[in-house]
């Protein structure tokens, strides 16, 4: 019997020996898990329990709460094959044989001092024990900060230790989490610094001293340490320039505080809520490297140049703008300038009524949120567009295999980019995503069967090294769309979205996996949205689109819509045939069949139809009118 997995670090996930989640609404019975879980031996007395976990009532009541919720745990776990408690007298212990815990993997992995094992300890710990869970019992509330301390100072000695015994861009990762775990520890900004330096990165490691430096001020009124400000001052700023190397870091924006052009200085609230906005949308995007609003904001109402802004910043781009506000309407300028040559790559106005604030704002972020993404990656394509591959490092072959997969026709060239990306840097999640969704993509193209099994192996491996990044729940979905396992795959793309909303790639496959479970007209919303807010979108929205068009029998539509790609997957020109059939027009649907076997000569309708709808008679149907075009059987 496969064992359960019961994840505990970074929030509570329950999941089945079949990989799929098994809900537990009831804190109390969520925490309860958890009490056993860390115990020693994973075996808690009753009396313990009730202790914790129903402090305010009296014993005999705390007793019988417990009773329900081990009765509860026990319903909860019957179809799994096994009790999952074993209750011997007053003690209750977790059956394990049933379960799998990260907590107990973690603690193992952590009193190791191997490379490898404290890389997996690493990997295990997603965040602080039970977080977001609070049950309002204060002895349990004190047992649980305890248990988080306790955690957190083992995952501590793990990244600290770690980012010792790594190099490169892998040390530079390391040391970003272990600075993430507790922000006022030095020895963490300590590591980070030298990491960049190791690299050759001098402006990152000046750049992480200014930020520890404000943080420290700020928070505890304090200057850095010894250690610090002698690593400082070791450093040279103007001996060496940044050199990434293999680095795989992409660009440093900063977002500088938009002007408040309004007669009223009371306004002041609006330009600065409209720029913390646009630098939240922004931080969504995993691909780039954001300054935070505290550096950022330094400049607030100083005139300084551009140039000396980036300097200070270290960083590639500057985000600045002004906002006049006057009587019902709002005007917001912003422009987006290259730090190394001053010059503006993009600008934009928006002119809007001033109707909802807070709805105005969001949009307003949304859309400089996604150009300004948009701009970057294109602008640095264009840099790099002619070198070769030997040439290249992680980030640059990043962005030439980015530029190739939206189209069907050049989506295959990606992969040889990408794997020499990965070569040169294994850690960094959005590459191994991309390559995920580029092999899928060879999946549907060319068909090989183990090419979606290599996939969803980048994607977990992306979720591994980023959980809470769009791109990797997005990576992963896709892979298990074509799977057949749509309920899941569902879960990491909603997971996607709500991790960047602007990410319209998760929100059109979220599409088009509505649309195999039978929610067209959800998947046609979301395709909608795609398009309409991304000026910059994916060539490839489109054939989704026409295809839900289709299902929907709305055929002009979906014709309309194929008309729209710059490039045809061979199945496009099939669905495209099937939706000329359907309006009666035997030569263009005969023609856009030639198409699609001109496309990929030994096209069949199996070939062609390996959408996973749950309702068959979809796919009878297009049986029926694929062959009536011509397509061969197969």
């Amino acid at each position: 019997m496969s064992p359960a997995r019961l994840d505990l670090l970074g929030g509570f996930h329950l999941t089945s020996p079949q990989g799929k989640p098994l809900e537990m609404p009831a804190k109390k019975n969520r925490a309860l898990l958890g009490i056993l879980s860390v115990a020693p031996n994973q075996e808690v007395t009753r009396h313990k329990l009730a202790a914790l976990l129903w402090s305010d009532r009296g014993e005999e009541q705390a007793r019988n709460s417990l009773r329900q919720a081990l009765a509860a745990i026990r319903k909860d776990f019957a179809g799994l094959g096994a009790d999952a408690l074993v209750l011997v007298g007053d003690r209750v212990a977790l059956n394990p044989k049933l379960f799998t815990i990260d907590v107990t993997e973690f603690v193992a992995a952590s009193a190791s001092r191997d490379t490898a094992d404290l890389r997996r300890a690493a990997a295990l710990y997603a965040g602080p024990f039970l977080d977001g869970l609070s049950t309002s019992d204060n002895a349990f509330e004190d047992w649980l900060r305890e248990v988080r301390a306790d955690l957190s100072l083992r995952a501590i000695d793990v990244f600290q230790v770690l980012a010792e015994s790594v190099s490169g861009s892998e040390r530079v990762a390391i040391s970003e989490r272990l600075v993430a775990l507790d922000p006022l520890r030095e020895p963490s900004h300590v590591a980070l610094m030298r990491a960049h330096i190791a690299l050759g990165q001098a402006a990152l490691a000046i750049k992480q001293y200014e930020a520890c430096r404000l943080l420290l001020k700020r928070e505890l009124n304090l200057e850095p340490g010894d250690e610090l400000r002698l690593l400082r001052r070791s450093m040279d700023e103007t001996s060496k320039p940044q050199t990434g190397g293999a680095s795989s870091r992409g660009p440093v924006v900063a977002v500088l505080a938009f002007e408040n052009m309004s007669s009223d200085a009371s306004q002041e609230y609006f330009s600065d809520g409209v720029t913390e906005d646009i630098i939240t949308e922004l931080g969504r995007f995993g691909e780039i490297h954001l300054i935070s609003r505290n550096s950022s904001f330094v400049f607030k109402g100083r005139t300084v140049d551009a140039a000396t802004i980036a300097k200070q910043l270290s960083v590639d781009y500057l985000l600045q703008g002004s906002i006049r506000r006057a009587g019902d309407r709002v005007r917001i300028s912003s422009q987006l300038i290259e730090a190394r040559s001053g010059n503006q790559i993009w600008a934009d106005r928006f002119d809007r009524e001033l109707t909802d604030i807070f709805e105005l704002q969001e949009e307003i972020a949304r859309s400089v949120a996604i150009t300004v993404v948009g701009t970057i990656r294109t602008s640095g394509v264009e840099k790099i567009r002619r070198l070769p591959i030997a040439q290249l490092d992680a980030y640059d072959l990043y962005l030439q295999a980015r530029v190739r997969m939206v189209r069907y026709d050049t989506t295959l060239e990606a992969e040889p980019y990408l794997a020499r990306a990965i070569e040169l840097d294994p850690n960094v999640a959005t590459i191994h995503a991309m390559m995920a969704t580029v092999l899928t993509s060879k999946w549907l193209l060319e068909g090989d069967g183990n090419t979606l099994k290599i996939a969803l192996s980048h994607g977990r491996r992306a979720l591994i090294l980023e959980p809470k990044q769009a791109w990797s729940h997005i990576a992963v979905g896709h892979t298990l769309i074509f799977m057949g396992q749509l309920e899941e795959a569902l879960l990491h793309l909603e997971q996607g979205v709500k991790l960047n909303p602007n990410e319209t790639r998760a929100r059109a496959i979220r599409g088009l996996c509505w649309s195999y479970l039978g929610r067209h007209e959800e998947a046609l919303s979301d395709l909608d949205v795609c398009i309409a807010r991304d000026p910059l979108n994916y060539d490839w929205f489109w054939d989704l689109r026409g295809q839900v068009l289709l299902v929907l029998g709305r055929y002009p539509e979906a014709i309309a819509s194929y008309r729209n790609l710059n490039s045809y997957a061979f199945w496009g020109y099939a669905f495209l045939a099937v939706c000329h059939w359907r309006m009666g027009d035997e030569l263009l649907a005969a023609h856009a069949a030639r198409q699609c076997l001109a496309a990929r000569p030994d096209a069949t309708v199996s070939t062609i139809l390996i959408d996973p709808y749950r309702n068959p008679k979809i796919l009878e149907d297009l049986r029926r009118d694929l062959l009536a075009v011509g397509i061969p059987d197969g």
